[in-house]
């Protein structure tokens, strides 16, 4: 399969029912194996299942093998749920955390790490002290920060950023209230990020559940406008992690698919360079 010299893309997840006769075929042959599936098919993968409880070595050893055959296929992990959305820092499941990326890292599969906030953390003093406490006790691997409210786009959050060798995480989301725009920033040489939530205005906040919230396809036009602001982080960093989490149905792997062909279309005609747009801001 070609590939995009400097860009990685990669869905959020693997594990979703609703995938069985979109991504995964249906009725599923004996033996198939989801995440060696897609590892032939993407560069990376994030790890949800960490959000929510945290993996086993047994479980982490395990995707390491599931993946050999794909000696370039790379993992980034959601950090557990407790540290972002109700901010504990408890002892055990810091240790218990670091303990499960080992199996992943000894066979040099683990990128990095994704700290994804919720829209009520917003900026101030204490929260800003509360991150630092937080990357404090991660600060031994790549550490990829994701607001959803607008008030961290600041220049003194991003040279906190800078300092800090923190990763400014750029989302695609819907544009409701004080929701953080999408952006094109790298706040280190070596890595830029950007996840694609899709644009579900109506059910972003209606409580509906996560597969309500996700439920969006990118159209043609709009994958166009998300390659730019691709280039724009490729002309900034080494390498771009391009994620899909607009998940459900698969909508994700498909637009990651035409993104790609978006992407080599681009390169072959010499257009992968940006348009002088000034700001890392879209908007």
């Amino acid at each position: 399969m070609q590939s995009l010299e400097g860009i990685s893309l990669g869905p959020a997840g693997w594990s979703y029912a609703d995938w069985r006769g979109t991504v995964y075929p249906q009725p599923l042959p004996a033996r198939f194996d989801h995440l060696a599936f897609l590892a032939g098919q993407f560069d990376f993968v994030e790890v949800n299942t960490s959000f929510y409880r945290i993996p086993s070595l047994k479980l982490t050893s395990g995707w390491a093998d599931k993946t050999a055959a794909f000696p370039a296929f790379r993992f980034w992990l959601k950090l557990h749920q407790s540290f972002t959305h109700e901010r504990q820092l408890d002892r055990l499941m810091l240790d218990g955390f670091r303990e499960c990326l080992q199996p992943l890292e000894d066979a040099g599969r683990l990128s990095g790490l994704l700290a994804q906030f919720p829209y009520s953390f917003k900026f101030e003093p204490a929260n800003l002290e509360y991150l630092g406490e937080l990357c404090g006790h991660f600060r031994a691997w790549p550490l990829a920060v994701e607001f959803r409210h607008q008030s961290w786009l600041e220049e003194e959050v991003l040279d906190y950023f800078r300092k800090n060798n923190l990763i400014w995480t750029n989302i695609d989301q819907p544009q409701i209230s004080q929701s953080l725009p999408l952006t094109a920033l790298a706040t280190t040489g070596d890595t830029a990020y950007l996840r694609l939530h899709g644009r579900n205005y109506q059910d972003w906040f209606s409580g509906q559940g996560r597969d309500a919230r996700y439920d969006y396809s990118y159209s043609a036009a709009e994958l166009g406008r998300l390659g730019e602001v691709v280039a724009r982080l490729r002309d900034q960093a080494k390498q771009v992690f391009v994620s899909g989490n607009n998940h459900y149905k698969g909508a994700a792997v498909k637009n990651l698919l035409q993104l790609k062909e978006i992407l080599l279309k681009r390169r072959l005609n010499g257009r992968m360079h940006p348009s002088p747009w000034g700001s890392g801001r879209d908007n």
